[in-house]
């Protein structure tokens, strides 16, 4: 019996190339105003990175999942579909991890549905 062909999804994220959420951050600070740009919006640190078409999010110190780095890139594929690819380094314990990737992958499900009903 042939068994039916995989569903299509996104693939795979690519790591996160730096060894510690600190290193990212200092990193990715260095070149604020060069290749991106830094806001701290209500204690986070966001970093854009235009060329990439990426968005790093830093969470803020005493949050849950703190330290933790989430790196999002919205794709557009064929026929305007759209998906975003998330990797995420999170030193904090795996629940919080967890917890925080849900959240993000809440925010990644409204990205898609907005760019839809455009």
């Amino acid at each position: 019996m042939a068994q039916p062909a995989p569903a299509a999804s996104a693939p795979p994220a690519s790591p996160i190339a730096y060894k510690s959420v600190s290193q990212a951050l200092s990193a990715l600070e260095a070149e604020d105003g060069k290749s991106t740009v830094v806001t701290h919006p209500d204690g986070w640190v966001v970093v854009n990175e235009p060329a990439a078409a990426a968005q790093w999010s830093f969470t803020p110190a005493g949050y849950y999942a703190y330290p933790a780095v989430v790196r999002r890139i919205i794709r557009r594929g064929p026929n305007k579909a759209v998906s975003v690819e998330t990797a995420s380094l999170c030193e904090a314990p795996a629940e919080s991890c967890e917890r925080l990737l849900k959240e993000f992958a809440t925010m990644n499900d409204r990205i898609t549905q907005a760019v839809k009903g455009r």
